[in-house]
C-alpha cells in the first residue's frame, strides 16, 4: 500500500501481473515526450505521461484521484519519484524470499532413506 496525495493505492510489486502491467508502463515513458516550443505544453505533456503511468499501473482513474485533474509538473513528478522508491523494497524482498528458499533447497539430502517405495499402486484420483 502506497499513499499519494491522499489516495491509497495498492502497489504489489511481488504479484507478477502487477510486476508486469508497471515493468510496461516503465518502458512506455521514454516513447511518448514529443518535442514542442511552449513551456506549458512541455510540462502538460509530461504530466499526461505520469497520468497514463498511474492508470496503467493502479487502474483506470488513479490518475484523476491522485492528481485532480491538475497539470503540475513538480506534483507529477514526486508523486512518480514516491511509486518508483518501491522497486528497490520489493526488489529486496524477493531477494530475501528467494535466497531464503535456496539456502534450504541446497542442503545435502543424504539423510534421506534411498529406498523404493513399499507398493506399486499407481495414484487414482478421489472421484
Amino acid at each position: 500500500m502506497i499513499e499519494i496525495n491522499g489516495v491509497p493505492l495498492e502497489l504489489d510489486l511481488m504479484d507478477a501481473d502487477v510486476a508486469d502491467s508497471f515493468q510496461d508502463a516503465i518502458n512506455e515513458l521514454s516513447t511518448k515526450a514529443e518535442k514542442t516550443d511552449r513551456l506549458g505544453d512541455a510540462i502538460r505533456q509530461q504530466c499526461v505521461i505520469v497520468n497514463d503511468f498511474f492508470d496503467k499501473v493502479f487502474g483506470e482513474g488513479a490518475s484523476e484521484a491522485v492528481f485532480q485533474g491538475k497539470m503540475n509538473l513538480k506534483n507529477s513528478l514526486a508523486a512518480f519519484e514516491k511509486v518508483i522508491n518501491e522497486i528497490p523494497d520489493a526488489q529486496e524482498s524477493i531477494h530475501e524470499l528467494t535466497s531464503k528458499y535456496a539456502k534450504k533447497a541446497a542442503k545435502p539430502m543424504d539423510h534421506l532413506p534411498k529406498t523404493k517405495p513399499a507398493t506399486n499402486k499407481k495414484f487414482t484420483p478421489a472421484r
